[in-house]
């Protein structure tokens, strides 16, 4: 089943005089169950497409369907809401909040998701975290966590609403390589669960977790050599 589908998509952003395309004319189907390794120099256009296909920028042209609904015409409420409850994202600089305790920056998606007002959020958040091999560090500020500790709190976060989605912009930038396995074999697994799982990175250990790799250059997909 098709998790997102993009068709010919673009954006475009001005720099100074001159306009830079980003992701220029792409076209393809994300499916649920996979991970999806996304390649590409720095410019390429990585972090531009995911931060489309999670309806934090808006594309100058094309369609995006997620979960088959074309996207095109949402309002912004519609798609703070999509963002909220399909979509989960993993950001290399983790983005807590410093002055909430790790459960309480894992709560933070489920205080302003009505599904969650008769949920004890609190258990819930702790239970995501001990998932994460966290259950130590539940009370720990980020400022006393590794970054290995913060970006598993941002990958609890990132699920509490369990979304079938999970967008990750270069997850292990900051990590060593003991956590860069950790975060990556937790990532294999969600996708193992049935979630579609698209991660944009330069990590050539991504590969070796990816169902499916695409490499991008100059705002397409280029796959065994030949743009798409």
């Amino acid at each position: 089943m098709e998790a997102i589908k993009i068709i010919n998509i673009s954006k475009k952003y001005q720099l100074k005089s001159e306009n830079v395309i980003a992701v220029n004319g792409v076209s393809y189907s994300f499916l649920y169950g996979k991970l999806y390794a996304i390649m590409g120099h720095s410019g390429s256009g990585k972090s531009t497409l995911i931060h489309c296909l999670g309806l934090l920028d808006k594309v100058d042209s094309g369609k995006i369907y997620i979960n088959d609904k074309d996207i095109s015409d949402f309002s912004e409420k519609q798609k703070n809401i999509m963002r909220n409850e399909k979509i989960g994202f993993v950001f290399q600089n983790y983005y807590l909040n410093n002055n909430m305790r790790a459960f309480e920056n894992v709560m933070l998606p489920m205080i302003i998701n009505k599904k969650y007002q008769h949920i004890d959020i609190k258990t819930k958040a702790k239970k995501l975290l001990k998932e994460m091999g966290l259950e130590d560090r539940v009370n720990h500020y980020p400022k006393e966590l590794s970054g290995g500790e913060q970006q598993r709190v941002a990958i609890a976060r990132a699920l509490a609403n369990n979304p079938n989605i999970i967008l990750a912009d270069e997850p292990t930038g900051n990590l060593d390589i003991e956590n860069e396995i950790y975060v990556l074999e937790k990532l294999r697994n969600l996708a193992d669960t049935g979630k579609c799982v698209i991660i944009v990175s330069h990590n050539m250990l991504v590969k070796k977790y990816a169902d499916i790799v695409i490499n991008m250059k100059n705002g397409k997909f280029v796959v065994k050599n030949h743009e798409i």
